[in-house]
């Protein structure tokens, strides 16, 4: 199979559109549609061949009759596409289905994520996908009208278009919708209690709290805290052409302190780390670090603050005065 680069938006549209040319639903008006998006593109026809090519893999094969068996009783739309592939890169297909389990998330899936390792896009039926932090996780509704997930920990969400059904998350009492974007949530607790953050990397979200909505664009953020909604720039405007740091694998500060620095290692990691002084916790922390590794990350930060970073039993640690 080719590992060269594809634009993973293109990749999951013709993932879509392999599949519904398979449906007995396929009309000339979805014909026209398709010929509109292939227009002068090579590369789409490319990516269009390859996928129908991959549907006659037998564990694609398996994954799609598995989804068409979870989803028997439930009404099929018939301008939307179904899902055979989505969210991940044409190269990380057979990756996504051993992720997965060989199936596709569909309705009421609870997903979770998994400590220690860089998370990995999981597909949803409708093409979008969702890539969730360690401790993490979200049970998707997908119904006809709306496609509803409830998360709790920290998601990072690739939103296929879809105007007729809006995409939300629910977290703690806040709604964030989107119909076609990519944007990140997460939930954790303050010193006056929860806490969602929502940023935002493409597209626009509404954010809902207590108040009034808020629309958020790419290379903004939203803290909610109380139902109140604050917003305010990104640190590195860049990122919404990126993805979350934690997704790839790093965690990424810039003067947190080291108590929030902590929980984010322990959600992400699985490690227990004691601070010995709650003085220590509110030591402000830069900087990057690899969350492969977590011991080595607490010992960069203990050293750079002149801590003492002891080792009390596997995967547990206490940072102290040093």
């Amino acid at each position: 199979m080719s590992t060269r680069s594809v634009n993973d938006r293109d990749d999951r549209e013709a993932a879509l559109w392999a599949d519904a040319r398979r449906d007995a639903a396929w009309s000339p008006k979805m014909q026209a549609r398709l010929e509109q998006w292939l227009e002068g593109r090579p590369d789409r026809e490319d990516l269009l061949a390859r996928h129908e090519a991959l549907i006659d893999d037998a564990a694609v094969i398996w994954a799609t009759q598995r989804m068409a068996n979870a989803r028997a009783k439930a009404r099929r739309l018939p301008a939307a596409p179904r899902a055979v592939i989505a969210g991940a890169a044409f190269a990380g297909v057979v990756g996504v289905l051993v992720a997965l389990g060989g199936g596709l998330a569909t309705r009421g899936d609870l997903i979770e994520g998994t400590r220690g390792v860089t998370p990995r896009p999981i597909a949803l039926a409708d093409g979008s996908s969702v890539r969730l932090n360690g401790q993490s996780q979200v049970r998707v509704q997908l119904g006809e009208h709306e496609r509803r997930l409830h998360l709790k920990g920290e998601g990072f969400f690739e939103v296929a278009p879809d105007k007729s059904r809006p995409f939300s998350v629910e977290v703690d009492g806040v709604r964030v919708t989107a119909v076609g974007t990519r944007f990140n949530v997460d939930q954790r607790d303050g010193a006056d209690g929860a806490v969602v953050e929502v940023q935002v990397f493409e597209g626009i979200v509404r954010v809902t709290g207590q108040g009034a909505p808020v629309n958020l664009h790419a290379g903004e953020r939203a803290t909610v805290a109380k139902g109140l909604v604050r917003r305010a720039a990104l640190a590195r405007p860049e990122l919404e052409t990126d993805v979350p740091s934690w997704a790839k694998g790093w965690l990424e500060f810039d003067e947190a302190t080291l108590g929030s620095v902590v929980e984010d290692l322990e959600r992400a990691t699985g490690v227990e780390v004691k601070l010995a002084d709650p003085a220590i916790g509110r030591v402000l922390v830069s900087g990057r670090f690899a969350y492969d590794d977590p011991e080595n990350a607490l010992a960069a930060m203990a050293r750079l603050h002149g801590f003492k970073l002891t080792r009390q039993g596997a995967d547990q640690f206490e940072i102290s005065g040093g």
